[in-house]
C-alpha cells in the first residue's frame, strides 16, 4: 500500500485547495390525515384524554411551511493524496432521526481520506488505493437525488452515514473494490414520508399525552449512528465490488456495485430523542408483544447501478436484508431527464419519477405497537426540479402509497422545496 501511495504522489499537484458551500432549504408540505387504530392494550393514562385505543397517525397532517435545512459544507484537499470533508447542519427537520427530539445541530459527514477515490463515472488513469476514516456515506448510496424525498429502499437501507474505516481502490480504470469496518447503523423504525414521526419521545411518559407530532406509519430502517468514533463491540464488516465505464464523448456511462454487510446486533442501542432503544430492544415490543425474532445476526446483500445518457439519469437499487431472523427486501428505480435552457434566469427543467417497494417476509402479533412494519408497500414519487440562475432551484413533487394493510390507507404528501446554495 505504501509503495502504491508513493506512486500516486507523482500525480498529485503540489497545491492545497479549499472550498465551502452554504445551503438553505425551505419547504411547503401538505400531508393528508390518516388514523389507524391499534390493538395494543395501552393503559388509559397512556392515551389522550377521551381516547380508548391507541393509534398510528399521520405525523403532521395539513399544510405547513418550514425551514428544513441550514447546511455548511467544507472541503480541503492536497492534490489527490489527501482530502478532508465536513458537512454540518442546523435544523434539518426532515433528517431528525429517530424523532423530532433528536439533535438539531450535527455533522452529517466528517471524514479524512488518504489517496484518490474516483467518484462514480470518473475513471483514473491506472490502479489506485485509498484509506478513509470518519463518518461517511454508504458505499452503495446513490450519488445524486433527483427529488428531495426518499424512496422506501433508500430510507430502509442506506439513507444515513456510518462511522468507521473504509479502504478500496481501482484495478485498472474500470474495476473497483471496497472493504470497510464500521459501527453499523442502529435498527429502528420511522414514517416513510418527510417527517420521521415521534415514537418514544419524553412527552409520552407523561399522563394522557397528546404530542403535536404523531407516530406516523413506521417502516423498519437503519437510522443514523450516534457519535463520530468507531464502536468496536458490534463491528459491521462490508465488502463491495464495482465496475464503471464511460464513453470518450462522456455522453453515456454507468457505475454498478454489488455489496454485502454483516454484523451482530446489540441487545439495545441508546438513541437521542426516544426512550425506545435501537437494535433488538424495540423489536421485543411492549407489554410482551414483540416480533418473531431469532438470533442476532443482521445481514444485507444487494446492488446499485447509476447511469447517465445525455440528459437522462437512471438509478436502480435492490437490497435483501436478514435482521434477527426477519427477512425483508426492497427495490427502487429513479429516473429523470434534464432539459437545459440557456436563456435568462431559467437554467434547466428536470422531470423525475421514482418507484420503490418493500416486501416483508414476516408478521408480528396484532398487538404490536406498529403493525405497519410488516405491511408490504409500494411508494411512487414524481415531480419536477426547476433550476434557476445563481444556484437556486425549486422542486415540486407528489407522493402516493399503495399499502397492503387491513384497511385502505391513503398517505399522499405534496412537497415543494426551495433550495439556495452559495459557494463551490
Amino acid at each position: 500500500m505504501i509503495a502504491l501511495l508513493a506512486a500516486q504522489s507523482v500525480l498529485a499537484q503540489d497545491l492545497w485547495s479549499l472550498r465551502y458551500r452554504v445551503e438553505l432549504r425551505a419547504n411547503y408540505r401538505n400531508s393528508k390525515e390518516q388514523i389507524f387504530p391499534l390493538k395494543t392494550p395501552f393503559p388509559s393514562d397512556f392515551l389522550p384524554v377521551g381516547k380508548t385505543v391507541g393509534s398510528m397517525e399521520t405525523v403532521n397532517a395539513g399544510r405547513h411551511s418550514e425551514l428544513s435545512v441550514a447546511q455548511l459544507r467544507l472541503d480541503a484537499a492536497y492534490g489527490n493524496l489527501f482530502a478532508a470533508h465536513a458537512q454540518l447542519h442546523a435544523q434539518d427537520k426532515y433528517r431528525r432521526n429517530p424523532t423530532s427530539e433528536d439533535r438539531q445541530t450535527d455533522a452529517d459527514e466528517l471524514w479524512l481520506r488518504f489517496g484518490p477515490r474516483p467518484d462514480f463515472l470518473e475513471r483514473p488513469n491506472g490502479s489506485t488505493i485509498f484509506l478513509q476514516m470518519g463518518k461517511f456515506p454508504k458505499m452503495e448510496r446513490q450519488p445524486i437525488r433527483l427529488l428531495e424525498s426518499y424512496g422506501l429502499a433508500a430510507t430502509s437501507f442506506n439513507r444515513f452515514e456510518d462511522v468507521g474505516f473504509m479502504t478500496g481502490g481501482t484495478v485498472g480504470r474500470n474495476l473497483y473494490w471496497r472493504l470497510q469496518g464500521t459501527s453499523g447503523n442502529p435498527f429502528y423504525f420511522r414514517d416513510a414520508n418527510a417527517l420521521a414521526g415521534d415514537n418514544g419521545i419524553s412527552e409520552l411518559e407523561l399522563p394522557h399525552p397528546d404530542p403535536h407530532l404523531k407516530s406516523g406509519f413506521p417502516i423498519l430502517y437503519n437510522t443514523e449512528t450516534e457519535g463520530y468514533f468507531l464502536k468496536t463491540d458490534h463491528v459491521q464488516f462490508g465488502q463491495g465490488l464495482g465496475y464503471r465505464w464511460q464513453n470518450e464523448a462522456q455522453t453515456f456511462g454507468f457505475d454498478a456495485i454489488a455489496f454485502h454487510f454483516r454484523r451482530s446486533m446489540s441487545d439495545a442501542e441508546t438513541l437521542t430523542g426516544t426512550f425506545y432503544r435501537g437494535d433488538l430492544h424495540f423489536l421485543h415490543g411492549v407489554f410482551g408483544f414483540g416480533l418473531p425474532i431469532a438470533g442476532r445476526m443482521k445481514e444485507e446483500t444487494g446492488a446499485r447501478i447509476y447511469s447517465e445518457w445525455h440528459g437522462l439519469t437512471v438509478i436502480a437499487q435492490g437490497t435483501k436484508q436478514l435482521v434477527a431472523g426477519l427477512h425483508r427486501q426492497g427495490e427502487e428505480v429513479e429516473s429523470g431527464y434534464a432539459i437545459p435552457f440557456a436563456h435568462g434566469i431559467l437554467q434547466s427543467i428536470q422531470p423525475a419519477v421514482r418507484v420503490s417497494a418493500l416486501q416483508n417476509r414476516f408478521r408480528g402479533p396484532p398487538q404490536f405497537v406498529a403493525p405497519s412494519v410488516w405491511w408490504n408497500w409500494v411508494k411512487i414519487d414524481y415531480g419536477v426540479r426547476i433550476g434557476f440562475a445563481r444556484n437556486i432551484d425549486v422542486t415540486i413533487e407528489e407522493t402516493r402509497h399503495n399499502i397492503v394493510a387491513p384497511r385502505r390507507l391513503k398517505l399522499p404528501e405534496t412537497l415543494v422545496t426551495l433550495r439556495v446554495r452559495y459557494g463551490a
